[in-house]
């Protein structure tokens, strides 16, 4: 074969591969997964090390690396990312490690603008549709163990916590909650949100 039509042939391939690169590292930005949102928690710098001096400004942008991971889950792997005991350690001590103004902003920035939508929409059902909604989600929570002990630790703290969410509505209710119980209510919205979509639901 001709020289120059293999030179011209090796040339192509590598036009097409770096393309090819280009767009999976670009990709790659793009979409996560639940141990790449993992790791990025457990190595926060001051968990790492916890006699580092990190400013404000340092500790906001490492968490903003992780917000942004977090908001490109989609429902499954949030789901996933719940349901498994060590992974759930995880993402506790993570949360416990910020201040108070860092959860709020974290659950602001990861919660609160995902779940616009459904807080609208159940806010605006009867009371009956509420219900209804509140208890299907509840019992498909209660099938799995890890989420099971967010509804017993969203109970702990407020014993009424399901009539209230029906009775004063869910945005009424999360947004006198504290960032904790804001925490725990997440899986709950999700599944309410699933229900109120009407998605068929993958166990």
């Amino acid at each position: 074969m001709n020289s120059r039509i293999l030179l011209i042939a090796f040339g192509a391939l590598a036009a097409i591969w770096g393309a090819v690169a280009g767009i999976m590292s670009l990709t790659d930005k793009h979409t996560t997964t639940p141990e790449k949102v993992l790791d990025a928690m457990s190595n926060a710098p001051w968990l790492l090390d916890e006699n580092a001096e990190l400013s404000e400004a340092q500790r906001k942008e490492h968490l903003d690396k992780v917000i942004t991971q977090v908001n490109l889950l989609d429902f499954d792997q949030r789901r996933d990312m719940r349901e498994v005991d060590g992974d759930q350690e995880k993402r506790r001590r993570f949360m416990e490690s910020l201040t108070d103004e860092e959860k709020g902003y974290f659950m602001k920035s990861t919660v609160e603008q995902h779940f616009k939508s459904v807080m609208k929409a159940f806010n605006q059902m009867s009371r009956e549709e509420r219900q209804k909604i509140v208890e299907q989600a509840r019992k498909d929570m209660q099938r799995n163990q890890v989420e099971g002990q967010n509804m017993e630790r969203l109970q702990e703290r407020d014993e009424k916590v399901f009539q209230q969410v029906v009775d004063k509505g869910l945005g009424a209710y999360y947004e006198e909650a504290s960032a904790e119980t804001k925490m725990d209510l997440a899986p709950l919205m999700e599944e309410m949100q699933q229900r109120i979509n009407g998605m068929p639901r993958h166990r």
